[in-house]
C-alpha cells in the first residue's frame, strides 16, 4: 500500500511538471511585453492624473484614475509572482 502511494505521488509530480513547464515558458517569454505595457499604463495614468489635478479639470475622476494605475502596478507584481511560483 505504501509503495502504491509513493508511485501515485511520483505520477502527480511528473504531471505537474508537464503542465507547469509550458505555462512558465510562455509567461517568461511574454514578461518583457507585459512589464512594458503595465508599467507604461501605470505611469501614464499617474502622470495624467497629476496633470488634470494641477489644471483643476472639472469632473475628472481622480481617484478612479489613481486606482486603475495602482491596479496596473499590482497586475505586474502578480504576474512576476506567478512566474516565481510556477518556476519553483
Amino acid at each position: 500500500m505504501r509503495r502504491d502511494t509513493e508511485s501515485r505521488r511520483e505520477i502527480v509530480r511528473w504531471l505537474w511538471h508537464v503542465v507547469r513547464l509550458p505555462i512558465v515558458t510562455l509567461l517568461v517569454i511574454l514578461e518583457p511585453v507585459v512589464a512594458l505595457v503595465c508599467g507604461a499604463l501605470a505611469l501614464l495614468g499617474v502622470l495624467t492624473t497629476i496633470f488634470f489635478k494641477l489644471i483643476a479639470a472639472p469632473h475628472f475622476p481622480t481617484w478612479t484614475m489613481v486606482t486603475i494605475s495602482i491596479g496596473f502596478g499590482l497586475a505586474l507584481v502578480l504576474y512576476e509572482g506567478a512566474i516565481v511560483v510556477l518556476s519553483d
